[in-house]
């Protein structure tokens, strides 16, 4: 087994090669194509954009690999120490609710379900529970108060509630502001968002490994999604469970002490945080600049340019959130984390930060960019495939062209695509042969027929979805480059039927853009618009595509024939059926 600093180097040396010999292969097989007939800037351009997404999909790829080499031999982070002693650590921990205008029900059914779980470890005088509430609206100032009241039960955790009136620097000053005034009293926080949950077991054990890891300032849990049955939500919650292991493994592997932050769900060392975690404003005027809005990546750049480690768990259960309900919520929340992400373009090179923190920050912004990458590349295609020239297909030897015997430039465009398909989909079957290989995962995913069923229909659902986000987030890019700007509300979590005056509204111009594709593609390149077809029939159909995957009479349709099944619906997970008889009752 991998054990030292020097073997984590060689890892991430051997990611790299892995990534860039299979982009290699690919965009040399491209230009073979290409160099046909010299080539044009046109060309060129789709080479370059090619070997950007290529490298792009191939570290994907590549980390869900070794996710997957990981979880079969049975490996985790070896950086991180772990706890030899399985008792109760006497460290002190606050539990921080950062909370705007929240679901005020859910928001106290999920603090009670926590602070039961703490108290059946027996741990209740050692954790301390924080409302921290930067609400505006009256009604949810009331609710929030009224909320707190009936948490007060004389038992730990002790539940407090704070309300600043001024919410300067968002949830990253309402967690400072804390710092401020309380934090001297706690050795660790954790960090929750309002529909956060979290495990007695799982905060102990997040405990003692900080214990035990004395130069670890911050231990990010992998959540599993939970709690919704709209059809969009059930297929989130099933690819969560079943891939999402994967590529939490393999970037655990890699990342090593340099890991990220995410936002919540995560043990915090006090007081390093308060020390190097102070948030500059970025130079220049909103979007881009002023205040930080994705302000996790860079406390966690912060920390480990002090030289502080940061690890990424994942082989602690009983960390959950969850999904947004509809293909539109989950577009709202991606337009903010855009202008987020797009702000660490000026932090990428800046100064004294640690190589993983660059990565983590080029990561964000290539999140949303390649999205226009991707319009981008498909728009170019189109106009490269027009201008191929009509003559005999040829390879090259050397420098010389020499005649293929039958081998077309058809055949090589279908090797490329089919390589770029392998990479997409390549690990949704490496995760469901890891699931088919083990009893207890099968069951818990509805038997191994049910969840090769699931896995299937999800690659079709994503297929369909995936260039209607691309499009959306297109549209982010530009806007926000543009110097558009958003606030930063609260999210929408509840589970809701849309309207489908609000779905056509939302996406017709989807609709225009896919129908208007395929048109100009059918009288201008007939014989290659069934390439196109996948691509399009996703953006074509997104009006029922949406209406129909943010219905919860589907995915509860779904759920009765035992599609997109996850372990909290076969084994049950307590915690989350105590928040849905809470936020009931």
């Amino acid at each position: 087994m991998i054990r030292n600093a020097t073997s984590l180097t060689t890892l991430r040396w051997l990611f790299l090669a892995l990534v860039l010999a299979t982009t290699a292969a690919a965009i040399s097989r491209l230009f073979n194509i290409l160099r046909v007939d010299d080539l044009t800037w046109l060309e060129t351009a789709y080479l370059v954009l090619v070997a950007i997404l290529f490298t792009w999909i191939s570290a994907s790829f590549w980390i869900a690999a070794l996710g997957a080499y990981a979880r079969w031999r049975g490996l985790a982070d070896f950086t991180l120490e772990r706890p030899q002693d399985a008792g109760p650590s006497a460290s002190r921990t606050a539990l921080l609710f950062p909370v705007r205008n929240e679901d005020t029900a859910r928001l106290v059914a999920g603090i009670r379900t926590v602070c039961e779980s703490v108290r059946a470890e027996g741990l209740g005088e050692f954790f301390d529970v924080y409302i921290l509430s930067d609400s505006n609206e009256q009604a949810s100032i009331t609710a929030e108060t009224a909320g707190w009241q009936t948490l007060q039960t004389g038992e730990g955790p002790n539940v407090y509630y704070r309300h600043r009136e001024d919410n300067t620097g968002k949830k990253a000053g309402n967690i400072a502001e804390f710092c401020r005034n309380w934090g001297a009293l706690y050795d660790y926080m954790v960090v929750l968002d309002a529909d956060s949950l979290m495990t007695g077991d799982t905060l102990a054990s997040l405990v003692r490994l900080m214990d035990v890891n004395p130069r670890t300032a911050l231990i990010q849990v992998a959540p599993q999604l939970v709690g919704r049955d709209s059809l969009f939500a059930r297929i989130q919650q099933f690819t969560s469970s079943v891939y999402g292991p994967l590529y939490a493994t393999g970037l655990s592997l890699l990342q090593g002490p340099g890991g990220n932050y995410w936002g919540h769900n995560a043990i915090i060392r006090i007081q390093p945080f308060m020390d190097h975690c102070g948030l500059p404003e970025l130079h220049g005027p909103a979007p881009l600049g002023g205040e930080i809005l994705s302000h996790d990546f860079v406390e966690a750049a912060l920390l480990r340019r002090a030289g502080w480690h940061l690890h990424l768990v994942t082989d602690l259960e009983g960390s959950y959130e969850e999904p947004p309900p509809t293909l539109i919520d989950f577009l709202i929340r991606d337009r903010r984390w855009c202008q987020g992400n797009l702000q660490h373009l000026q932090l990428i090179l800046g100064q004294g930060f640690r190589t993983e923190s660059r990565g983590h920050f080029f990561n964000g912004v290539m999140s949303y960019v390649s999205s226009p990458l991707w319009l981008a590349m498909l728009i170019v295609s189109v106009f490269v495939i027009a201008n191929q020239p009509h003559i005999a297909p040829v390879i090259y030897i050397g420098r010389y062209p020499v005649l293929a015997f039958g081998l077309s430039h058809t055949f090589d465009f279908a090797v490329l695509v089919l390589s770029m398909v392998v990479l997409l989909y390549g690990p949704k079957f490496l995760a469901l042969a890891l699931l088919l290989r083990d009893p207890a995962a099968r069951a818990a995913h509805g038997g191994g027929w049910n969840a090769t069923a699931s896995v299937l229909l999800e690659a079709v659902f994503s297929t369909l979805l995936a260039p209607i986000s691309m499009l959306s987030q297109s549209a982010f890019v530009v806007r926000i480059m543009l110097g558009e700007t958003k606030g930063w509300g609260a999210q929408f979590r509840g589970e809701r039927q849309l309207h489908i005056a609000v779905i056509a509204r939302a996406f017709a111009i989807h609709t225009l853009v896919g129908v208007g594709a395929a048109v100009a593609i059918h009288l201008w390149l007939p014989a290659s618009l069934w390439w196109f077809i996948p691509l399009l029939a996703g953006p074509i159909l997104s009006i029922p595509l949406v209406r129909l995957t943010s219905s919860t009479p589907a995915g509860l349709a779904a759920r009765r024939l035992g599609l997109f099944i996850t372990p909290g619906e076969t084994g049950r997970i307590g915690v989350v059926d105590r928040v849905r008889a809470l936020t009931a009752a």
